[in-house]
């Protein structure tokens, strides 16, 4: 087994793949931890957040830390341990680490899961800045995609490494049933999370300073149409983008508390949250994380019907089109996720989704409105 493989078996997230935003965040904390302790005038010889790195040292290369060494060393591109080295005199330099994660996007393929990692959490560490782009978003969403497919690939062929043990074994060996279950229940989650995490990126290149946002009294048009909307539909599928998601949505509801496209995106995001703990709850038959999910989705109705409440009785404007359609879905989701799980659907929620159908109704010209509006009558008629 090669060193670089006995290195990643030692991390969280490929021990326990189940819980593996948990312990990117942890990872991903560190970074902003660095930054934190670098932009404070006196560290001495303090250590940051528990790596060895100190403002004076030369990155090994041997760490995740945010000048992205240990990612340079990978490339196979001429600039990349120049870029590396710039971080390193300049960490705030946010052009040089997206060039980084640029440089390893482009040779993806080729890569190491622990390289799609290392660009994963550099993205993400921009993405979690106060000035945020769609750049970042974009970068960000595409290390994640390569991330976790790579993370597919490497317990897959775990996987098929037990197989071939058990079947060249011949006797029930229990412990690597038990091994072959696990795997399976992990592959299926990961390969859920890549489905359920993948958008299109965002087609509009714009950025938003959120610490001016924070301190505006209205958010200007050209900020709500080209940057808070595009890059909420963005975020929210970036499990890791806590921070800013939250600072952007306390932002929203204290300037556009009358507008739908928050409770939109709001509820969007639970439901997200929601699907990955559901996922786990399934692969590993535990209740905490289907409490978990099933909270996460009714913080996702409370968002929404907000958002609903807000449109009047017939939806003019897109986005209100738009908010009763996602309530619309959202029914339908929880509906099946009851089903799923063997959970009988409760009256009040059948009394939802009875609600939806006649939200749905002035709009059911339109054929994704049509859509959804049959799905909700199909199991309501079962019923």
């Amino acid at each position: 087994m090669s060193a670089n493989n006995e290195n990643i078996r030692e991390l969280q997230d490929i021990q326990k793949p189940l819980l593996l935003f948990k312990h990117l965040k942890t990872d991903l904390d560190k970074l902003k931890s660095q930054m934190s302790n670098l932009s404070k005038v006196k560290l001495s010889s303090k250590l940051l957040s528990g790596i060895n790195l100190k403002k004076g040292d030369v990155p090994n290369g041997k760490l995740l830390e945010f000048t992205g060494c240990r990612l340079s060393q990978s490339l196979k591109n001429p600039r990349a341990k120049e870029v590396s080295e710039k971080l390193h005199k300049h960490p705030e330099d946010s052009k040089s680490r997206l060039e980084l994660v640029e440089m390893f996007l482009q040779e993806a393929e080729n890569r190491s899961l622990e390289n799609a990692r290392d660009a994963y959490l550099l993205a993400m560490q921009e993405v979690e800045m106060p000035m945020i782009s769609t750049q970042k978003i974009n970068f960000a969403l595409a290390t994640q995609t390569a991330y976790l497919m790579k993370l597919q690939k490497f317990l897959q062929d775990d996987l098929t490494e037990t197989q071939s043990k058990i079947k060249g074994n011949g006797n029930v060996d229990t412990i690597l049933q038990k091994q072959l279950e696990r795997l399976q229940g992990e592959v299926d989650f990961v390969q859920k999370c890549v489905v359920l995490l993948k958008t299109e990126p965002i087609s509009t290149v714009y950025e938003l300073n959120l610490n001016k946002s924070k301190a505006e009294k209205t958010i200007p048009f050209g900020d709500l149409k080209n940057g808070f909307d595009p890059m909420l539909r963005s975020l929210v599928f970036l499990p890791l983008a806590s921070q800013n998601l939250e600072l952007m949505f306390e932002i929203l509801h204290r300037l556009e508390s009358k507008n739908p496209l928050v409770g939109f995106h709001q509820a969007k995001m639970f439901d997200v949250l929601a699907q990955i703990q559901l996922v786990i709850a399934s692969a590993g038959n535990e209740e905490e994380p289907k409490k978990i999910g099933f909270d996460h989705l009714s913080k996702a109705l409370k968002a929404i019907g907000g958002a609903v409440k807000l449109v009047g009785d017939i939806p003019e404007k897109a986005v209100e089109k738009a908010a009763v359609h996602r309530f619309g879905q959202l029914c339908y989701t929880i509906h099946r996720s009851y089903i799923s799980l063997n959970i009988p659907v409760p009256n009040d929620h059948l009394e939802r989704m009875q609600k939806a159908v006649s939200l749905l109704e002035p709009i059911a010209a339109d054929p994704k409105i049509q859509k959804i509006q049959a799905k909700l009558l199909y199991v309501l008629t079962e019923k």
